[in-house]
């Protein structure tokens, strides 16, 4: 809607959906952003399907799409979790995106307690995992911010089953900190 209420742009239909590898329909998507460079719309559509997807701002014309390390998605590979080894082969709850200052999309992966990067062609970057032992069936990397210098140094991901903000080294993917930790409503509880 624009700010007069107007409708603007629709992407999909209501009700319909043909798993990850629909060009035209979305299912539950959790997560949205305009990259303006581009003028593209970046959706995590992560509860039902399991990908980004990539249309026209303007348009809502397809792009592209991915899966977890940039491959086509598979829906029919289990959601099974894996807290040690190699990462699991596709996206589990694609949340959270975001795209840094130099062009990187970075996604939450949220059920899978990660974080992937991207280009904005869906080339694989890399990965960080975030508490990645935490076996709550919410996951840890809902959300995906960046810090507010130029060089965007930190990336802070909101972690709801540790009741944390985690902070990590934007380059490594490593925490280096955190806020809140405690569930609660005393100081610094979240």
């Amino acid at each position: 809607f624009s700010k007069s209420g107007k409708f603007l742009l629709q992407i999909g239909h209501h009700g319909k959906t043909g798993g990850s590898n629909d060009t035209e329909n979305l299912n539950r998507p959790a997560g949205i952003y305009v990259y303006q460079k581009t003028n593209e719309v970046f959706v995590a559509d992560g509860y039902g399907n399991r990908r980004v997807i990539v249309f026209d701002a303007d348009t809502g014309v397809y792009k592209r799409h991915w899966g977890a390390y940039g491959n086509k998605p598979d829906d029919s590979v289990p959601r099974t979790r894996t807290f040690d080894g190699p990462g699991p082969t596709q996206f589990n709850t694609v949340h959270g995106i975001r795209i840094s200052n130099d062009g990187l999309v970075y996604v939450g992966d949220r059920v899978n307690n990660r974080i992937q990067v991207f280009t904005p062609e869906g080339k694989f970057v890399k990965e960080g995992f975030i508490e990645r032992k935490t076996s709550t069936p919410e996951g840890t990397a809902f959300d995906v911010a960046f810090s507010a210098d130029k060089g965007q140094q930190f990336l802070y991901v909101s972690d709801g089953s540790n009741k944390k903000v985690q902070i990590l080294n934007r380059e490594t993917l490593e925490v280096v900190g955190f806020l809140g930790g405690h569930g609660g409503h005393g100081t610094g509880q979240f």
